[in-house]
């Protein structure tokens, strides 16, 4: 890390001897009024303004950032936070810059365009928004700690101002890290020892969002991991010792939070890059990067045969109602979520189309970035702008896909049900398992055992998305099997075969693949009725008995139903060209090589 600090601590040096050249004079304002008035900058809650300290922090070159939530019993209530620190390994400051960093508009990176930090209002800014004091300790590599704190109330009582009445910060002294941190330290950084960075403790804390601890800690956990997942390959994020699981708001992106909550997939379509060029000399001034998924209409549910009502909704449903709009990111760092455009207004069940700008800060005068980075206003030219690159044609597809597909889930659901909710196929089948073959009762006991660890797994899952105890959920799925030894339902897996059968317990289940050419043009086509689909879900539950209940048949069926998945849906896309009199291709696509 020396190496990657230096250049940082030489910017430092040299923004210092300028100041100082200058003969500046460390004052912190125009006087109390402007801190009281800069409390109520506008953080939507202690998450945003925190995510200043982060930025500062990756800035800075940091590896690894902690956030600490400490109660030294002052704030009442037993384990309410008191005081938050934010620990980092980064370049550490020299002590006269910490001295500069407490102050509004004190950076050495005043206005750069390279990273995420740009005003120098971030750190004093979010720290009184929360409370009342803030000290930065701060060493570089090779260096000792020294602080600097601002103290409303002592600013109040005119301690920090000199003879001329001006408040003036005092400079940083040599001296330890509070006891909290360096028992944090102790526990939780390499060597339990802490070398060089920056470490910003939040005390006197009179407006946190939450006050206990387990809340704040929870919430930031979910805030940081939205906020910062497209960074973090660059560092990490922890809270309280946990670390931060990143989540991608189109859920696309593979060992992330939701990604892979059960077999249910987000489906990318083609990002783009749109270069942005001065209107002038044509030379190009930024870039947008277009991300876009859709969502199927079962995405959100837990019981895949059931809509997601608020008692039928995995932990993804709370992301993707947060995140409905245009999800705005600048330099890879989430900033807003737009719901209203020229071009589109974002309606309920918009939540299932994603897309995602990401800007270069290069472009913040045309996104209208705040001080605070806590939101944008894009000018109406953008959007023209965006519009004619096919943004809105995107949305529109998308919006048509979800129509289709939840239209074509009703109506898949829809009829065929009699005695006990169960369906016609459900019914035949049972009629038709008395022509089964009685298996032994060795293999009988291990198709028990199968079925039962596979109905834990299922409860794992429910247990940790609704919060209930993994007993509670293998009732609840007991429950809606009961009386069932076959049923039907529907999962989207794009790539997928375009059906399965798992034995739940002592339930045989269909699972139809949403996101395959079979679902949507054959069984829930525009010629399909309910007859057909009935008929459908009969032959593929008679091929499903041979794959459960014939151990020598199982590698051959799990080899050859993905074959015959990807054959079909080569097929049927040949199919479809055919039938509208459109020219068919001699090879497969890639995809299916």
């Amino acid at each position: 890390m020396a190496t990657k600090s230096l250049p940082i601590v030489e910017r430092q040096k040299a923004y210092v001897a300028s100041l100082q050249k200058n003969k500046f004079q460390f004052g912190i304002a125009v006087g109390a009024a402007f801190v009281r008035g800069i409390r109520e900058i506008g953080y939507r809650h202690t998450g945003t303004a925190l995510d200043e300290m982060i930025d500062n922090s990756y800035e800075s070159g940091a590896s690894n950032i902690h956030i600490v939530l400490h109660d030294d019993g002052s704030a009442g209530r037993k384990n309410n936070v008191s005081q938050i620190a934010i620990i980092d390994d980064g370049a550490g400051m020299i002590p006269e810059m910490i001295r500069v960093a407490v102050l509004w508009g004190g950076t050495d990176r005043e206005n750069n365009r390279t990273g995420i930090g740009r005003f120098g209002y971030g750190l004093p800014s979010s720290c009184v928004s929360q409370g009342r004091r803030f000290e930065v300790y701060s060493a570089p590599e090779g260096g000792k700690v020294h602080m600097c704190a601002v103290d409303l109330d002592e600013i109040e009582h005119g301690d920090y101002n000199n003879e001329s009445g001006e408040i003036i910060v005092p400079a940083a002294k040599a001296t330890n890290l509070p006891r909290f941190v360096q028992d944090y330290v102790k526990e939780h950084l390499p060597d339990g020892q802490f070398t060089k960075g920056t470490v910003v403790v939040i005390d006197k804390l009179d407006k946190p969002t939450w006050k206990s601890i387990n809340a704040m800690a929870n919430n930031l956990m979910e805030h940081f991991g939205l906020v910062y997942n497209k960074l973090r390959g660059q560092f990490e994020l922890f809270v309280d010792g946990k670390r931060v699981e990143p989540i991608d708001p189109l859920f696309l992106t593979p060992g992330f939070r939701w990604y892979d909550a059960d077999a249910d997939r987000a489906q990318a379509l083609d990002p783009m890059q749109i270069e942005v060029k001065d209107k002038d000399t044509k030379a190009i001034i930024g870039r947008i990067r277009v991300r876009y998924a859709y969502l199927p209409p079962t995405f959100p549910a837990i019981d895949k045969t059931k809509p997601a009502s608020k008692t039928n909704q995995n932990g993804r449903f709370a992301v993707m109602k947060d995140t409905n709009g245009f999800i705005i990111s600048r330099m890879g760092r989430v900033i807003e979520v737009e719901t209203r455009s020229p071009f589109w207004n974002f309606m309920t069940n918009d939540r299932y189309i994603k897309v995602e700008l990401d800007f270069d800060a290069s472009l913040d005068e045309r996104f209208g970035v705040t001080t605070s980075k806590q939101g944008v206003t894009v000018v109406e030219g953008v959007w023209e702008f965006l519009e004619q690159h096919g943004v809105k044609k995107a949305m529109e597809q998308m919006r048509k896909k979800y129509n289709e597909g939840d239209k074509a889930l009703k109506t898949a659901e829809e009829g065929g049900k009699g005695a006990g909710g169960k369906r016609a196929s459900e019914q035949a089948m049972e009629e038709a398992s008395k022509l089964n073959t009685t298996a032994p009762a060795a293999v009988a006991e291990k198709r028990a055992a199968e079925g039962q660890k596979r109905l834990t797994q299922e409860a794992e899952k429910r247990a940790t998305e609704t919060g209930k105890t993994t007993v509670q959920a293998q009732q609840e799925i007991e429950a809606e099997l009961a009386g069932k030894p076959y049923k039907v339902a529907t999962r989207s897996i794009p790539g997928g075969a375009f059906f399965e059968v798992e034995q739940w317990g002592g339930t045989k289940m269909l699972w139809l693949n949403t996101a395959s050419r079979f679902f949507t043009e054959v069984y829930a086509g525009a010629d399909s009725t309910p007859a057909v689909r009935a008929a459908l879900e009969v032959l593929l539950f008679s091929i499903g008995d041979r794959v459960i209940d014939r151990d020598e048949l199982r590698s051959f069926y799990a080899h050859e139903i993905p074959e015959w998945s990807r054959k079909l849906e080569y097929a049927l896309a040949q199919l479809s060209q055919t039938m509208a009199g459109q020219p068919v291709e001699t090879e497969p696509a890639e995809a299916m090589a």
